[in-house]
């Protein structure tokens, strides 16, 4: 871990890759089904960066703007702290009566979608697999996660040398 913010532009960049573009539906870099694009993204930041205060946020892909939800900052799933968390987790309210049983599956393949467009964007940052975000009853706390919820990815992302 490192107490340095991570740069604002690395980190606007990385999150300018989740970003909706204009258009009569939203499109985004990553395929949906149904374009319902049910997984959201909620950012944990270790130190303020730019605008955004310590603590957990959902990230609008809309606005592209870090909604503050808590002031908590914890660990990732595998006990690390890096300087910054980013949970991917599934909305299934947005997509279960659509897909049904097939939900859960639409949602991890988009998460996968979400999580190589985050690591083609991540030029001086590291990303790296944090564990499993289902099991960390601190993190699901901290992004104010409801039972329609499902915690999908959680990546560790530091800043590399630039």
């Amino acid at each position: 871990m490192t107490d340095a913010a991570l740069a604002p532009d690395l980190l606007g960049a990385l999150l300018g890759a989740l970003a909706s573009r204009p258009g009569a539906v939203p499109k985004h870099l990553y395929p949906s089904a149904g374009t319902l694009y049910p997984v959201q993204a909620y950012v944990i930041l270790r130190n303020a960066a730019a605008q955004a205060p310590a603590g957990s946020h959902y990230y609008d892909p809309d606005t592209h703007e870090l909604a503050s939800l808590s002031s908590e900052t914890p660990s990732a799933p595998d006990g690390s702290t890096p300087t910054v968390l980013l949970l991917l987790a599934a909305q299934r309210a947005a997509i279960a009566p659509v897909y049904g049983e097939e939900a859960e599956a639409f949602c991890l393949l988009e998460a996968g979608y979400m999580t190589e467009v985050l690591r083609n964007a991540a030029d001086g940052l590291a990303l790296r697999d944090a564990g499993d975000p289902a099991t960390h009853a601190d993190l699901i706390r901290a992004c104010r996660l409801e039972d329609s919820h499902l915690p999908l990815v959680c990546l560790a992302v530091e800043e590399t040398k630039r």
